[in-house]
Order: C-alpha cells, then structure tokens, then sequence
C-alpha cells in the first residue's frame, strides 16, 4: 500500500517551497533595520539551500563517472567520492549566488514578484511531469535527483526571458543624454539596510542604474552595436540570469533537503511509512 507520505494532500507536500519564498517575501519587502539585522541569517538560509542542491547533482554527476570507470573493489572510489574540497567550493559558489539573489530581491519591483510566486506550482508541475517521463529510463533510487537536476536549465531559461522582458515593459528612470555619474548621482536609491546589507544594495543599483543609461543612451542615438550598448546587454542578461539561476536553484535545493530529510526518517522508522495493508 501507498506509504503514509502519499496520503498527504498535494498542497501540503509542497509547503515548504512555498514557506521558503513567503520568508523571502516577507525579509525583502522589511524595513531597512530589520532587514539589515535579518541579513546574515537569511544569506546562511539561502545559502544552504542553494548548496543542498547543487551538491546533490554534483555527488549524482560524480557517483555516475566513478561507476562507469572504477571497479566496485577500488579503493579510489572513497578518495575520488567528493569531500571537503567539493563542500567548500560549492559553499563558496552558493554563497555568492544567494547574495545576488538577496540584493536583486531588495531591488525586485513589486510587479514581478507575482512571476516569482507563480513559478512555485510551475517547477511543481514540471518536475511532476518529467519525473513521470523518466520513471521508465531511471533507476528509482535516482529519479528524484536526476529530474531535479534536468529541470535547472529550462526553468532558469524561462524565468530569464520572463524577466528580461520585464526589464523593457517595467517603468525605468529616463536616463538619456546624461553622463554616466549625473546618471548615478541623481537617481542612487536611498539604502538603509544596515552596513553589509546596504553596501551590496549601492552596488546592485550602481549596476541596475549603469544597465538602463547605457541601453537607453545606445538605443535613442541608433548605435545599437557601440561598446556601451553591448555593456548594457552584457549587464541585463547577467544580471537577470544569474538571479534566475540563483531563484530556481534555491527551490531546487529545499526540495532536495526536504527529500533528504524523508528518506532519513524512513531509514529510522521505516514502519511509519508503511500504509495499512
């Protein structure tokens, strides 16, 4: 019979992703003092959520290379595995991610954040519907990690191309015919995120203020190939993608825990989640 798990309602199995962007919501739409206390806190959160996942595709990547090369009785297989050097440098990687995630959300319009909660139940459902394509080719054990890691790219390339268009039907400062530093001077937002906070808050506008003045400036004068207008693209899809990639990784890896986290329950108490026979 279906396991206990399966008698949850479908809402409730995915509260988690749902609780993980309401605390984002919630963190970036604070006041500046709250939210600079909250900073650290929050960055660790994201963080690690961000890491459980990219791990986890990177331990799948990894176990898949040493099965098809090493034999079963190589000891290579426990050197060769993924230790602390792999922990690092996916915290590192993670940690930066989640800071251009966290800045971005502070700058984010309120506008697109309806594009950011509606992509909760659209990552649901296409992992759903892969998961079902896969279920014939992938082993079990793996099907869970494997659609999680192909469902990344797509999901990140939408939610760019959602955002980018944004970008051109959002309400931006007119910035034409203004030197760059006029640019900065006038139109600098006022940050009161605490230190650390409201140091990459200066430096997320300075980049989203230099992205504008060089697109509008390229695009009003007809010269849509210049150096400063390929600087202004260069920055919008940076940008962009790189929050896109940050976001979907995020929801990717508290799926990922919360899988984890199941399976270690089941290992412990295996008879909860069997159902009735």
């Amino acid at each position: 019979m279906a396991g206990r798990w399966q008698r949850v309602p479908p809402l409730w199995r995915h509260a988690h992703l749902t609780l993980t962007v309401l605390v984002l919501l919630v963190w970036s739409l604070s006041g500046g003092a709250l939210a600079g206390v909250l900073f650290l806190p929050v960055w660790v959160l994201a963080t690690q959520l961000i890491v459980a996942g990219s791990l986890e595709a990177a331990r799948l990547k990894r176990r898949a290379w040493l099965e098809q090369y090493l034999r079963d009785d190589s000891p290579w297989h426990g050197w060769l595995r993924g230790g602390v050097m792999m922990v690092v440098r996916h915290e590192v990687l993670g940690a930066l991610l989640a800071l251009v995630l966290l800045v971005k959300l502070r700058l984010l319009a309120l506008a697109l954040w309806p594009v950011l909660l509606a992509g909760v139940p659209g990552l649901v459902v296409a992992q759903q519907q892969l998961c079902r394509r896969l279920a014939c080719h992938v082993i079990a054990e793996h099907l869970s990690a494997v659609t999680r890691r192909l469902v990344v790219i797509p999901a990140a390339t939408l939610l760019t191309l959602v955002l980018v268009v944004a970008a051109f039907w959002l309400p931006q400062p007119w910035l034409v015919g203004l030197g760059w530093e006029e640019a900065i001077v006038r139109h600098f937002p006022d940050t009161s995120g605490g230190a650390v906070l409201g140091f990459f808050e200066r430096l997320g506008a300075i980049a989203e203020i230099t992205q504008h003045w060089s697109m509008q400036n390229a695009v009003e004068r007809f010269q849509l190939a210049t150096p400063v207008a390929i600087l202004g693209w260069l920055l919008l899809l940076l940008i962009q993608s790189t929050f896109a990639w940050a976001y979907v990784r995020l929801l990717v890896g508290a799926e990922a825990l919360r899988r984890g986290g199941r399976r270690h329950r089941a290992a412990l108490h295996p008879r909860d989640e069997e159902g009735p026979s």
